[in-house]
């Protein structure tokens, strides 16, 4: 397992592994001091054994499939030629119950990507996901680039490129995974200020599956269209969003207001996951994920936005991670 660091003019730096495109460490300076802005583990080899998608690249198809299933048809329970006969599901690895969740044992989180440098502030990973690993159909071929770049006095930019092409139809959506946490210690998240821009979530049972039912935020606990504190919400859940690279889906405020962080994405999801369930040496809620995403089960619910890449027909979507922060003066 290879690291690599990335660095840009304002000072931050950001350790990426090649063991599942992880990011294990970003820090920034404040007032000249380094303050980490993810949870990360004391060492590298520590991910060999992680249980929580530390700071991993998850997929091929990020967050849950109910029972481990899907049918490759473009719309869900409709038939190729429009009549009685179905197409064939796919059966995808059970790693969560009877569901599939983040790829399976064996998802991008734990294959070993090959780096291509770009210089300080630049690079680019590749991977290949053979055919049928985890019951995807196949082979998939993944890029994904890491840019860390300075664009403004005080503000600090990572940018994700994700793309992915492959050999047959199947079902491509990934994200990252790390934990955020902007207080420079080890508090939980709850003192964090949350904003979401997001009027509707998608209504769960007790296993993270999606009910089909997009609700209103608006009198309920996941309402953080304001700017408020996480306090004690329990979130896993998915929220719709813009979907807009230019506009917020997300943006988490440190505690002392010193530090600010947006999460835009073209993807139209966004699971808000408060961490209930980290694994040592973390403790619960001690950080929070921010994960842009197509809908968790999207290929079994009518209506849910995703799209399956087939030959000809590639994979692609971004993220941008937009960090301000306020020096003392």
């Amino acid at each position: 397992m290879k690291q690599y660091l990335l660095r840009n003019e304002h000072g931050d730096e950001l350790t990426i592994l090649s063991k599942g495109a992880t990011l294990a460490r970003w820090t920034c300076l404040l007032d000249g001091a380094v303050r980490d802005l993810i949870l990360y583990y004391p060492h590298s080899s520590d991910h060999l054994t992680d249980s929580g998608y530390l700071g991993a690249v998850v997929g091929p198809y990020a967050n849950r499939i109910a029972n481990s299933s899907f049918s490759l048809n473009s719309t869900p329970n409709l038939a190729p030629d429009g009549h009685g006969a179905m197409a064939p599901r796919v059966q995808l690895e059970a790693n969560e119950g009877p569901h599939h969740l983040h790829g399976g044992q064996v998802g991008l989180h734990n294959l070993l990507w090959q780096a291509q440098p770009q210089g300080h502030d630049k690079l680019v990973l590749v991977t290949e996901v053979p055919d049928g690993q985890g019951g995807y159909p196949g082979p998939m071929m993944f890029r994904l680039t890491y840019q860390l770049s300075a664009p403004a006095p005080g503000v600090s930019e990572l940018s994700v490129l994700m793309e992915a092409s492959s050999s047959q139809a199947t079902l491509i959506g990934p994200t990252l995974h790390p934990y955020f946490n902007l207080s420079g210690d080890s508090a939980a998240v709850d003192t964090h200020l949350l904003q979401l821009a997001a009027a509707h979530y998608t209504v769960v049972d007790g296993a993270g599956i999606p009910t089909g039912e997009l609700r209103k935020v608006q009198d309920s606990v996941f309402d953080f269209r304001q700017s408020r504190p996480l306090g004690q919400t329990v979130l896993d859940h998915n929220f719709v969003v813009h979907g807009d690279l230019q506009q917020n889906a997300a943006r988490l405020t440190s505690p002392d207001g010193r530090l600010m962080l947006e999460v835009c994405s073209d993807y139209p999801g966004l699971q808000v996951y408060s961490g209930e369930h980290l694994p040592p040496p973390f403790r619960p809620r001690q950080g929070i994920c921010l994960e842009p995403q197509f809908f968790p089960d999207s290929p079994n619910q009518k209506g849910f936005p995703f799209h399956f890449t087939r030959p000809g027909q590639p994979f692609v979507a971004k993220i941008r991670y937009l960090l301000r922060r306020e020096e003392q003066r």
